[in-house]
């Protein structure tokens, strides 16, 4: 966008860093849905509107303790650091949330009483949420962050540019504009074009959120996006681009995602789009799968858009969103690869309502996957666990639905492995077709692909530690450790052999 106001190169007084606690965390990759037999699809294309709605309201009911309770803790935490601007948005947003939870009450009361009575209440409590809504969005909706150093766009010293797009969650506009998008500009090195939502209070925002995870409807903000992704990708001079979107900003790109699958054909142009999600709130993502589908590899035919997912365990947004949808609702279809942080810090019964630390914000996303900008400092450095039972329950469920024809969402009960394993052999006992041996042939793949992943650490083969611009800043404690690591790496991707890979990291 022209006419989108750019922060200046100034660079905002920093926070002091905060010390990243990897050593109670653990780490996991859950491997890309191949669905090579097309058993997945939509939700959206399984149900009626009302039908899903009716099915994701316990969801959101369960969450909501939950990410009120990481709310306040995360204000607790950042009282001392947070800004006067920070503290007047909070202080706008927990008045505008009140008044509206005062307006649902009057209008279950507006019910039952004389209306005439309670009408004059109920304009003034309408008046004050437009009010109030208004104030909490007098801010510009579209900044474009400089980066530091110098490079802008562009990437090292080719002519070729990258574009970054960053879509934020509800919560911390004001912290973004502050501060962070000048941390994540900062971090990768290139100018952050961010996206910030309209907030229309909990209750609204949270209506908004059930609508958009069920109902493919466009927002302001994601049809903002869309234009200028979409320009991105028609520029011949752009080589990649790269959406980070955190909690409910994925629901948004999820959005952007079909509509550019559907807009532009399979190629080039769509396999310049990177997307990395961060607890993302959304319980599906669809790209077309049933073909070389580019997942976490690199490779020369890629067709189709990248995705990674990054979620931490106790994120309440993420446990109601990415981590439900990949591990639960299999009959969906949620593409893209996930890294799974686990918390390894139990906490007393009298703190499980508020606990001392909750992991949600971009801020603790980013602290713990690259403090003070070393990915091999954080829990990315530690071994990473293949999930292969996940991986494998992924697929074997889209070959039971594409066998069966029958939706794992409309049984009663779960089916087991042994269920799923005797679809899958009956599959690839009766049919010697090329084209119906392709959901075998994809589950096999993806036995392989974690069999040979075993012993990789996070930093390996991560997009997102790819797109980092300046490698040579990571530098661990020891430097014979950092040539290993590096001449790990390379092994790796040069296909070298496993147990010569994992003599580097001892």
């Amino acid at each position: 966008m022209a006419n989108s106001p750019v922060a200046s190169d100034r660079v905002p007084q920093r926070e002091p860093p905060r010390q990243a606690r990897s050593n109670d965390l653990s780490l996991s990759l859950t491997l890309a849905l191949k669905d090579g037999v097309l058993g997945t699809t939509p939700l959206s294309h399984q149900q009626t509107a009302l039908s899903l709605l009716r099915a994701d309201i316990p969801y959101i009911a369960a969450g909501v303790p939950r990410i009120l309770s990481a709310v306040v803790a995360s204000i607790f935490s950042r009282r001392r650091r947070a800004t006067w601007a920070e503290l007047r948005e909070m202080a706008f947003y927990l008045m505008l949330s009140l008044v509206e939870l005062q307006l649902l009450i009057s209008v279950s009361l507006w019910l039952v009483l004389p209306g005439l009575a309670l009408l004059p209440w109920l304009i003034l409590q309408a008046v004050s949420i437009w009010i109030l809504t208004r104030c909490i969005n007098s801010g510009p909706r579209s900044l474009i962050f400089t980066a530091a150093t110098p490079g802008g766009t562009s990437s090292g010293g080719d002519e070729k540019r990258v574009d970054w797009f960053v879509v934020g969650g509800l919560v911390h506009n004001e912290r973004m504009r502050q501060g962070l998008a000048a941390k994540l500009a900062g971090t990768f090195g290139h100018d952050m074009h961010v996206f910030l939502p309209r907030r229309l209070g909990f209750l609204f925002d949270t209506f908004l959120v059930l609508l958009q995870r069920n109902i493919s409807i466009p927002t302001a903000r994601s049809v903002a996006l869309y234009h200028s992704v979409r320009t991105s990708l028609l520029r011949p001079e752009t080589s990649e681009v790269r959406i980070l979107a955190h909690h409910t900003g994925t629901l948004d790109v999820s959005w952007l995602l079909a509509r550019l699958c559907a807009d532009f054909p399979p190629g080039d142009r769509l396999a310049k789009l990177q997307v990395f999600t961060f607890g993302a709130a959304s319980t599906e993502m669809t790209l077309p799968l049933g073909h070389p589908y580019r997942g976490n590899e690199d490779g020369p035919g890629s067709l189709y858009p990248l995705v990674t997912h990054f979620a931490f365990t106790d994120d309440p947004v993420a446990q109601i969103g990415v981590l439900l949808g990949i591990r639960q609702r299999l009959e969906g279809r949620f593409v893209g690869s996930l890294y799974t942080i686990h918390s390894g810090s139990l906490y007393p019964p009298k703190y499980r309502l508020f606990p001392r630390t909750y992991h949600h914000t971009i801020d603790d996303y980013l602290d713990i996957l690259f403090p003070e900008g070393d990915p091999l400092a954080g829990v990315l450095g530690q071994i990473c666990k293949i999930d292969r039972e996940l991986s494998e329950m992924r697929e074997l469920a889209a070959l039971a639905q594409s066998v069966t024809n029958e939706r794992l969402r409309t049984r009663r009960a779960r089916l087991s492995w042994t269920a799923l394993g005797v679809v899958a052999n009956s599959l690839s006992g009766g049919h010697k077709d090329r084209d119906d041996m392709a959901g075998p042939y994809s589950l096999e793949e993806v036995r392989k692909k974690a069999k040979s992943l075993e012993g990789l650490r996070g930093y390996e083969n991560n997009p997102l530690v790819d797109t980092m611009r300046n490698r040579s800043h990571m530098r661990p404690r020891h430097s014979a450790t950092n040539t290993a690591a590096v001449k790990g790496l390379q092994d790796r991707r040069t296909g070298c052999s496993k147990s010569g890979n994992r003599r580097s990291h001892s």
